[in-house]
């Protein structure tokens, strides 16, 4: 499916932010090569919030999922992996891998989409949040990296879609005579559909954006699930686990929530309620139902349908 601009909104649920006008996308079609990488895309994708298809599409303009390089003579030699991480992340690629494996990965991990998607995902959506959720910026600095992007931003303003043809201009002593892709966002959505479910939502509180961690909303059968943890820090209230039996209270003022992970019941001071869908454990972070869990707290809860936004206004 072709979409214009006029859909384009549409077609990337939570995108906000650049206008689209003059983008198309849906125009090139993924490689089967990339496309056996679906389920890690949707995995990286629904922990750290970005939509898959974008990863896909990402990948597929990066290396067209091959994992491997040529010599001339036809032997393979290692590339940067199926998502083009280059040498400058090895830190970071590292410290990731150790946060979330306990292992520190090396440069060669690159190799394993396993590890190279979530790293990707990971970068994307910091990116993502840096942003204002604005996919094409996203995109952009995920080629140009952040630093380059943002002087462009400061010269140009409004105007940097523009400007990024300039973008040597803006790279510290940089001796070639181009840098990057300037239209890097207009390639990758080329290849972007809705082949794989996206289920991310964000959540505003008092109208600021919020961050996560390790693991970001998701919507299961219309609910949206928020990790036990940021929901305290979200609302000011004390959150205690109870690891060998799975289950969480959380207390504010004279409430005392009690959840119960696998079941759809919980307790408000004691009394019963049910849940429209049971609280899970996902990547090791409890989710709970967030709207079930601000009402409580009298937390005026709004649903943005159209950008999957939870809007939060705390009254106190």
């Amino acid at each position: 499916m072709i979409m214009t601009s006029t859909a384009m909104a549409a077609a990337i649920p939570d995108h906000n932010g650049t206008d689209l006008s003059g983008f198309t996308i849906g125009t090139k079609k993924l490689a089967n090569r990339v496309r056996q990488y679906n389920d890690i895309f949707k995995s990286a994708g629904d922990q750290y919030g970005v939509d898959p298809n974008i990863l896909a599409s990402v990948c597929m303009q990066e290396s067209g999922g091959v994992n491997y390089q040529y010599y001339s003579d036809g032997t393979p030699r290692p590339a940067w992996g199926i998502m083009q991480i280059e040498n400058t992340n090895e830190k970071a690629f590292a410290k990731f891998g150790l946060e979330r494996t306990g292992t520190a990965w090396t440069l060669e991990d690159r190799l394993d989409p396993e590890k190279a998607v979530p790293y990707a995902a990971y970068l994307l959506s910091e990116s993502l949040y840096k942003y204002d959720y604005d996919y094409i910026k996203m995109l952009q600095a995920y080629n140009f990296g952040e630093t380059v992007l943002d002087r462009i931003l400061a010269a140009a303003g409004a105007n940097w879609l523009d400007e990024r043809k300039n973008a040597k201009d803006y790279a510290s002593n940089w001796p070639y005579n181009s840098y990057g892709d300037p239209l890097y966002p207009e390639h990758v959505l080329a290849y972007y559909s809705h082949e794989i479910d996206y289920v991310g939502a964000k959540v505003m509180l008092n109208g600021e954006l919020v961050k996560f961690d390790s693991q970001y909303p998701i919507i299961d059968n219309g609910t949206t699930l928020v990790p036990v943890r940021q929901i305290g820090e979200m609302l000011d209230a004390t959150v205690t686990w109870d690891g060998d039996n799975g289950i969480a209270h959380i207390n504010k003022a004279d409430k005392d929530i009690e959840l119960h992970t696998g079941t759809t019941t919980a307790y408000i001071n004691g009394k019963k309620h049910e849940l429209e869908v049971s609280v899970e454990v996902i990547n090791g972070r409890t989710m709970l139902p967030l709207r079930f869990v601000a009402e409580a707290f009298e937390v005026n809860v709004i649903w943005h349908g159209e950008n999957r936004t939870v809007e939060l206004i705390d009254k106190y």
